[in-house]
């Protein structure tokens, strides 16, 4: 069995990670922030993992992604859950010689360009959510561990907050809302997204002396839509009768911007990994499907 210790426990991926390792040869254990709170034992992280039972890896699934209370008063924990907790888990995971795997997200980039992001491109966050996670993947690298950061965007499931769950509420209360059509993207159902983390995490793993990329990108297959027509797909998958109107980031006016084209590139990945992305719609209908609501 291939263990690994999870941070994060109740969220979307770490949920996902629990479902997708069943029945594998995978032992994933995870800590919840009630076993042990990052923000509050910021300078124990590094004996915890040192200290931990034998283990092959450390995924890190916690992240502070509560974009626009971060722009506004959220600077601290964001900072620590984002940059400086990944920092000492990194320096553990150097220290035992495991490789780290850890989560980030198209906010690093300005969103200006044209395309899909390839891991490459120069970084450019146009929030103080994306900087959060620029530095972490920054200090990360600066540990010199094994780690692999995988970046991703648009993350649904039925598990906590997100763009799907948020609609399907709004569509409880109104008749008609209004959702911006110019911010493009690539969504991802996170059981997808821990499959395929589960799947390279396994061959890094199996691979030590294999030469990896230091990051990858993971989103779901299929074709980019903007929010607008991403709202009105999930109206439609949930047989809604609430109108979707489009209109302007600038008329929306959240307290943090996002970036324009959050589209990533995802063939490095699948080429490294044999691991070819499903499309994010047959997860959509999962999710909205009355067997998965039940």
């Amino acid at each position: 069995m291939t263990r690994i210790l999870v941070f994060g426990k109740s969220g979307q991926l770490a949920t996902a990670l629990q479902g997708a390792s069943t029945g594998t040869d995978f032992e994933l254990e995870f800590t919840s922030s009630f076993e042990f709170n990052l923000i509050e034992h910021i300078s124990d992280i590094y004996n915890y993992i040192s200290n931990y039972k034998p283990i092959d890896a450390v995924i890190n699934a916690s992240a502070y992604t509560n974009v626009d209370k971060a722009e506004m008063c959220g600077a601290e924990d964001a900072w620590v859950l984002n940059a400086l907790a990944p920092e000492q888990m990194a320096k553990a995971c150097e220290a035992r010689g495991i490789p780290f795997f850890h989560v980030s997200t198209d906010s690093v980039f300005s969103g200006k360009k044209t395309g899909a992001y390839r891991p490459n491109d120069p970084l450019d966050p146009v929030n103080f959510y994306g900087v959060t996670k620029l530095e972490g993947e920054r200090l990360i690298q600066q540990t010199g561990c094994t780690g692999t950061i995988f970046r991703t965007s648009w993350v649904f499931s039925k598990t906590g907050h997100n763009f799907v769950n948020a609609m399907v509420t709004l569509a409880d209360k109104h008749r008609q809302i209004k959702v911006v059509s110019d911010q493009l993207g690539l969504p991802v159902y996170a059981l997808d997204l821990a499959q395929a983390l589960l799947q390279a995490a396994g061959k890094i793993i199996a691979n030590p002396a294999q030469k990896f990329d230091p990051v990858y990108h993971i989103v779901g297959g299929g074709q980019a839509i903007n929010k607008y027509e991403f709202a009105k797909l999930i109206m439609r998958t949930a047989s809604l009768e609430t109108k979707v109107a489009p209109i302007s980031s600038a008329q929306f006016a959240a307290p943090a911007p996002r970036p324009k084209n959050a589209v990533l590139d995802t063939r490095s990945f699948t080429a490294t990994f044999k691991a070819e992305l499903p499309d994010w719609r047959a997860g959509l209908k999962h999710m909205l499907s009355k067997t998965e609501n039940k």
